[in-house]
């Protein structure tokens, strides 16, 4: 065994990346079906997958016109072709299956785009990959190839230029590219279509080199990403040997060595890098092989290649669990990490996807961090894979098509639903419930609505009355509250004959105000209160003392049953003018009053709403008044002393003249009392 302070260590990304997983899939799936299957060049950069295939049957070929069975199968490798190549396989009536990596499609299309705008179109790449060939072909050819920035230093270009790179290369060497490119085009259009899991592996391949004395690279010598993965862990200093498998493995690597750090490309599958790890453990303290002698080399290399076999076979049959999901799956995942504007989910087989903030829920939110936490098990559903590379998850409609689920068995079976109602729009209210359904104006009450904003906010029961799920346009759900108010009216106006009686004090909410009253809702009832009814004093409009909306107690005066109808009355219940004006005043009180009419005899003054008391002619002055209007003039405030109060008359006496002659003696007495200090 290894000595005890040896250590192996495995990067957190490392080998198949989704689009690999995908390509294996689609070929395991492929070969079950009848027939004769090919795959169009090699399916995955590694030997010991294409080698495995090959066995199952599937068979590489460089050129299309080598497939002579009729009514054989194509498989399309992972770096993707020319749609030359497609065109080419249905003129020759092949079954297609497309096994182009979802990345690469996605340069593919940026690429045609761009050739139909007319930019000139640069890649980022080997000229001689497959991917980048594909690339070529699909804007039309013309393209140009550049491997480093060197090649850009005799190049000239037009105008407008537009570049992508090849998704399994370097970073920062993509970086130095695009720098170089903008100096010589400032009109350039970048593309960043590198791999996102490439550059996922790269930095935790250079975050492990800092902790080990040696890195392994485990992938085939054809494939590009593992080339610049080796790339990447020889520039940060540490000793690094790429391998393709663990036969390659050399004692005398380890000397000295106490973590060793193993990492793979993406096209590396997870029993290969298990070998090596199994291989690394039969060395002893002294770093040589531990071999039963009476085994010979090839039998041990017999016997693995069979373990390699059974691992394999293991693999494809987990393949379907682990496969990368396909668009408008529905799969659950794991949260790994929570940012305020999205959220990162594993979803297994190594493949992780992004639920923007706007997906993650039907409910608004200001943060990803108030729906989910790291750890939780959530559903989501694969919306596609991004222009970076990633996969789009959508948590919001996998919660949505539960919610449509619930509602249209509500629909079907005529049941009453809650919602809450989030905001009016034209025509209407928008409601909350479960997913964002349509409340028309017409259908929020049993009558007309003056104001629909009265009603945001508020949690209601609905009817649905339109359910359409597949409706692109306008609301799939469309509600009503008409029957339902009608059916509580009806409830409640039941309940209130039941119950009314004369004399009875009632609450009621002002519904609506008119010149000649306010109608009042009592539960079941809808009644006038007329004008003369609201108070004891004459009022120019009901809104003087009533607001719409308010509630307010109400007397009930008088009932008609056969006709429907009841006398209301608020005045009934509040004190008259008179009993204000006999518990605040008493005779002899000066008081402030307004002087609201004149006759030939004296003035009228207002001491209260509905109260007034005369200042005979004689009381108006010190002085011989030959007309009242000669010292008073109407609507002139002024004060008044009260001389007399008969309750059973309901008439007060007053005087201007009293009152005068009583704060002048106040002063001169105030005066006086100055002077004595």
């Amino acid at each position: 065994m290894w000595g005890e302070n040896l250590q192996a260590l495995l990067a957190e990304n490392a080998g198949f990346c989704a689009g690999v997983r995908r390509a294996v899939k689609i070929a395991r799936d492929s070969l079950n079906e009848t027939g004769k299957w090919y795959s169009f060049g090699v399916l995955v950069h590694n030997d010991d997958v294409i080698n495995h295939f090959i066995k199952k049957g599937l068979q590489p070929v460089d050129n299309l016109d080598q497939i002579k069975d009729a009514g054989s199968g194509v498989i399309i490798r992972s770096h993707g072709v020319s749609p030359d190549v497609l065109s080419q396989a249905g003129e020759q009536g092949l079954r297609i299956r497309d096994a182009t990596c979802p990345l690469v499609k996605n340069v593919h299309e940026i690429v045609a785009r761009l050739r139909g705008e007319e930019y000139e179109i640069v890649i980022f790449g080997d000229i001689n990959h497959p991917e980048v060939k594909g690339i070529k072909g699909w804007c039309d050819a013309e393209a140009i190839v550049v491997n480093s920035v060197d090649d850009l230093k005799d190049l000239q270009f037009g105008k407008k230029v537009g570049l992508v790179s090849q998704t399994t290369r370097d970073q920062k060497d993509y970086q130095a590219v695009v720098a170089a490119l903008l100096n010589k085009c400032p009109e350039t259009k970048v593309f960043n279509t590198i791999c996102p899991a490439t550059k996922r592996r790269q930095e935790s391949a250079r975050q492990l080199c800092r902790d080990v004395d040696l890195m392994l690279v485990v992938g085939d010598i054809k494939s590009s990403n593992t080339r610049t993965l080796s790339e990447e862990c020889i520039s940060t200093g540490v000793k690094t040997y790429q391998i393709q498998n663990a036969f390659e493995l050399k004692p005398e690597w380890f000397k000295g060595a106490q973590r060793i750090g193993i990492t793979a490309g993406a096209s590396t599958p997870d029993w290969i890098i298990k070998e090596v790890l199994d291989r690394m453990t039969a060395y002893d303290e002294n770093n040589n092989l531990v071999e039963n002698q009476e085994q010979t080399e090839q039998e041990l290399n017999s016997a693995e290649a069979s373990a390699n076999e059974e691992s394999f076979a293991k693999l494809e049959a987990e393949m379907a669990d682990i496969a990368s999901p396909s668009k408008g799956d529905v799969i659950k995942g794991i949260v790994i990490q929570v940012l305020d504007d999205e959220v990162m989910v594993d979803v297994g087989g190594k493949s992780e996807g992004i639920v923007p903030l706007r997906e993650m829920s039907v409910k608004d939110a200001e943060s990803a961090k108030e729906l989910v936490s790291v750890g939780d098990e959530i559903e989501v559903m694969v919306l596609k894979w991004d222009d970076d590379g990633t996969i789009l998850l959508s948590k919001k409609k996998v919660e949505s098509k539960k919610f449509l689920d619930e509602l249209e068995k509500s629909y079907q079976e005529g049941a009453t639903i809650e919602g809450t109602v989030t905001g009016s729009v034209k025509g209407g209210l928008l409601v909350d419930v479960g997913v964002v359904a349509f409340l028309p104006a017409s259908h929020v009450e049993d009558g007309y609505v003056k104001n629909l904003d009265d009603y945001v906010d508020k949690v209601l029961s609905f009817k649905i009355i339109e359910f359409n799920r597949n409706k692109r346009r306008g609301s799939q759900i469309v509600l009503s509250r008409k029957e339902l108010v009608g059916e509580e009216k009806a409830k409640l106006k039941k309940i209130f004959w039941a119950e009314i009686e004369e004399g009875q004090t009632r609450k009621g909410k002002i519904k609506r105000l008119v010149d000649y009253g306010a109608f009042i809702d009592l539960g079941g009832y809808e009644g006038l209160l007329h004008v003369s009814e609201i108070a004891h004093s004459r009022i120019a409009h009901p809104s003087d003392v009533l607001n719409e909306g308010d509630e307010i107690d109400i007397y009930i005066l008088g009932i008609d049953r056969e006709k429907e109808r009841v006398s209301l009355s608020r005045k009934k219940l509040l004190k008259s003018p008179w009993e204000i004006v006999l518990e605040k005043y008493n005779e002899g009180d000066i008081i402030d009053g307004t002087v609201v009419r004149i006759a030939p005899f004296g003035a009228f003054v207002e001491i209260e709403p509905g109260v007034d008391g005369l200042v005979h002619i004689s009381q108006l002055a010190n002085r011989r008044v030959e007309k009242p209007e000669d010292v008073v003039q109407t609507q002139e405030k002024v004060k008044v002393k009260i001389l007399s109060i008969d309750p059973e008359e309901k008439r007060i006496g007053l005087s201007i003249k009293e009152a005068q002659n009583d704060v002048e003696s106040d002063d001169v007495q105030e005066y006086l009392d100055n002077q004595d200090e």
